[in-house]
Parts: C-alpha cells; sequence; structure tokens
C-alpha cells in the first residue's frame, strides 16, 4: 500500500542529511517522500532528496504559495521535475493571515488567490500566451528548456471546505492535514463531489493525508509528544473547528510566549484526535483508519519525543507492509 514521509524543515537537519533520509526511505519501499515548509525554503530543500533518490516521488507537503509569485514557483517546479526526471509534485498552500502579515506579506482573497496561482503555474509549463486574472496577470514566460512535464502535478492543501472543493475542482490532489480520520472522511466526500460536479473522474483527484506521527515503545512519552504538537496550531484561526476545543488557556500561554505551559494544558483528546502515537503497532493501526477514510496517500509526518526526531525509527518500523 501507498505510503509517504514528510521532512520538517525546521528538524534542524543539514540539507545533505535529508537527502540521506529520502534515499532510507526509498529503500524501505516508501512511495513519496516531502519536504513540509517551516521555517526553511521547502522548493530549495527538495533538491538534495531528488539527488539522493532515483524513483520516490519527491514534493512540497507544503510551500507556502504566498512567498512566492506563481511565476517563480512555476520555473522552479519546472527544474525540480526536469531534475528528478519527472518525480517532482508541487505541493501548494496558504499560511494563516496572521503569519502572512508577519512576513510583509499582501492579503488576498484566498480562494480566489489559490486559483489563479494555479492558472499562472500551469499557463507558463503550457507556454501559454499568458493569464489575466483579478490578482495575477502575465504575458507569456519562456522558460530555458521545455519542461519535463507541462502537466506536472499540483496539490492543494485544504482544510476547510470552500477550499476542499476547490481542490476538487482545479487540483490534481488535495493535502489533508490536522485531521482525524472521521474529518478525513468528510473531506474525502467533499472533494470527490466537488470532481464529480466540475465533470471530472473523482477518483483523478489524489488524496494525500498528513499524519503526524509520535512513535514510540514508551505510551506515555508519545502521548506526551503528541500533545506539544498542538500549541503550534493552536493560534491558527480554523483551530476551533479543526480540533472540537476552544483552547483558550493553550492559546493565551502560546501567545506569551509559554510553550510549556500550554502543552501542560493541552486536552490529551485533542491530540488523540489527529496524533498517531504509541508504538508501531498503535501508529500502524491509526495509519490504516485513514486509508479506510479513503486516503490514498497517507504521509507520516514524524515529530519529536522528548526532543529527538525519530526519523529512523518510523522509515523502519512503519515501512510499507510493516504499517498495517
Amino acid at each position: 500500500m501507498s505510503l509517504g514521509l514528510s521532512i520538517a524543515s525546521n528538524s534542524g537537519l543539514p540539507p545533505a542529511e535529508m537527502g540521506e533520509l529520502a534515499r532510507a526511505a526509498e529503500d524501505a519501499g516508501y512511495d513519496a517522500v516531502f519536504v513540509a515548509e517551516v521555517n526553511g525554503d521547502a522548493l530549495t530543500l527538495c533538491h538534495p532528496l531528488i539527488a539522493a533518490t532515483g524513483s520516490v516521488s519527491v514534493g512540497t507537503a507544503i510551500a507556502n504559495a504566498a512567498l512566492r509569485p506563481p511565476v517563480l514557483a512555476a520555473k522552479t517546479a519546472a527544474l525540480l521535475d526536469d531534475a528528478s526526471g519527472g518525480r517532482f509534485r508541487l505541493g501548494l498552500g496558504l499560511a494563516n493571515a496572521a503569519k502572512n502579515t508577519q512576513f510583509g506579506l499582501p492579503q488576498h482573497p484566498p480562494l480566489q488567490m489559490v486559483e489563479e496561482y494555479v492558472a499562472v503555474v500551469r499557463a507558463v509549463l503550457a507556454g501559454e500566451p499568458g493569464f489575466s486574472g483579478g490578482i495575477f496577470r502575465t504575458g507569456r514566460v519562456p522558460l530555458d528548456r521545455p519542461p519535463h512535464r507541462p502537466d506536472l502535478p499540483i496539490h492543494l492543501a485544504a482544510l476547510g471546505p470552500r477550499m476542499l472543493r476547490l481542490a476538487g475542482r482545479i487540483a490534481d490532489g488535495v493535502i489533508l492535514n490536522l485531521m482525524s480520520p472521521e474529518r478525513a472522511a468528510e473531506a474525502v466526500a467533499t472533494v470527490r463531489e466537488s470532481a464529480a460536479d466540475a465533470g471530472r473522474e473523482p477518483a483523478d483527484v489524489e488524496i494525500v493525508c498528513v499524519v503526524h506521527t509520535c512513535l514510540a515503545d514508551d505510551a506515555e512519552a508519545a502521548a506526551r509528544g503528541a500533545c506539544a504538537i498542538v500549541p503550534r496550531y493552536a493560534l491558527h484561526p480554523a483551530a476551533p473547528s479543526l480540533f472540537g476545543d476552544p483552547l483558550g488557556i493553550v492559546q493565551e500561554l502560546a501567545r506569551a510566549g509559554d510553550w510549556a505551559g500550554a502543552v501542560r494544558h493541552v486536552p490529551q483528546h485533542v491530540a488523540d484526535s489527529f496524533v498517531a502515537h504509541g508504538d508501531a503497532a498503535a501508529c500502524g493501526a491509526r495509519i490504516e483508519e485513514y486509508r479506510k477514510a479513503g486516503v490514498d496517500l497517507p504521509v507520516l509526518y514524524p515529530v519529536p519525543v522528548d526532543g529527538a526526531w525519530p526519523y529512523a525509527d518510523v522509515i523502519t518500523g512503519l515501512a510499507p507492509g510493516k504499517s498495517t
């Protein structure tokens, strides 16, 4: 069964070591390796992953579209796809408005921005005369050499129903995150229905789901690691609807910079809803729940356990064939 691995840019690993992990995942039978853009540049970090591998798909899950003009994203994606021999996937999304404001980025209506962004990328890759929209306008954009695949796959990150419907209508795939298996099943239904309404074959839209994975034989340590993830997302505008809990005290402490205090106040059921944690059997059983919910490609996103990033343990312990 298909399985992916995500490597976080904020893991602090040197790019070469990220490449080594990608090669280890390929050797273990994984189908795809992604870079999660936290503080680094996910597209740049795809280069060492591509150089170290020969068959596994490599992509971003996700890159913040707001950080890059769509023409630049298209040019970079074309180079990465060429370098990989057609193995690259461009995963795009938007960080929350507060983070993008912190970066000094202009605010645009998110649905319109993403739809036009994808249209520009596709127009550049296809060599079209240009694109004219409400936000983006371009002429023909020359490339130094023809793209390896003018139709390289573009995946969209989606949490809410409107972005899920947009992904079903225009994207090659959708990237889910921070979802329980039950919520993932609802998202899958929304995407499939939107694709059908748009006259597309619903199964042609790949459903990818990032699964935060806290692997440890010590169940209590794994549960603590799961709770430590929540404050990172507690200030996201969608947090109350995503987690089904207002997380008031967690948000207050996170805003004050008291991350340790925020973690202590995380309800365990909130972490349990979207984090696979425990030993290999427990994590594998949870991954299977996502498959049963309709996810085509679960993507393991290893998170620290007591301060250590267990990439090697996750790659080997949950390799395809061992995770069910």
